[in-house]
């Protein structure tokens, strides 16, 4: 399948997360060939979709992404760059946060730095609200009082 399409970056950038499934219904098609910042770009979608994307064997994700975007959105050592070992292990402490008890209690210290944050309010007080948010998201973190080192960055437990 040949790219007709031409680079897609001015597209992308204005379409955003739009912007794939938008090319993927005017071709009719579930995989798209194409190209952004000049670079090959392919565009699949679907279960099948998914499981090859997730094989080791077909994907190679470490200078997959370009550096402009790296730098901006993810961040150099991220595991959106790793490989092999280096992406499970990475992973794996990613996944150990978002289990449902470790979920609940981030959801329960949060909340409880919420109702703490909005007895103080003062109806006759202007509220910032993202200056509230911040500090009720960070007391809600400080509660959980267990951060511990894991590999070069911090993970809550």
């Amino acid at each position: 399948m040949r790219d007709r399409h031409g680079d897609q970056s001015l597209r992308l950038l204005l379409e955003g997360y739009a912007w794939l499934p938008g090319l993927r219904r005017s071709t009719g098609s579930d995989v798209v060939r194409t190209r952004v910042m000049g670079q090959p770009t392919l565009g699949l979608c679907g279960p099948e979709a998914a499981q090859f994307f997730y094989d080791e064997k077909h994907v190679q994700r470490h200078n997959a992404i370009p550096s402009p975007v790296l730098s901006t959105l993810f961040g150099h050592g991220a595991v959106h760059t790793l490989d092999a070992d280096a992406h499970r292990q990475r992973e794996s402490f990613f996944l150990a946060l978002v289990t449902p008890e470790s979920v609940a209690s981030r959801v329960a210290c949060v909340a409880a730095a919420w109702e703490d944050t909005v007895v103080g309010w003062r109806a006759d007080r202007e509220v910032v609200l993202f200056d509230e948010a911040s500090r009720a998201l960070t007391a809600g973190v400080r509660r959980l009082g267990r951060v511990r080192r894991v590999m070069t960055g911090f993970c809550l437990v």
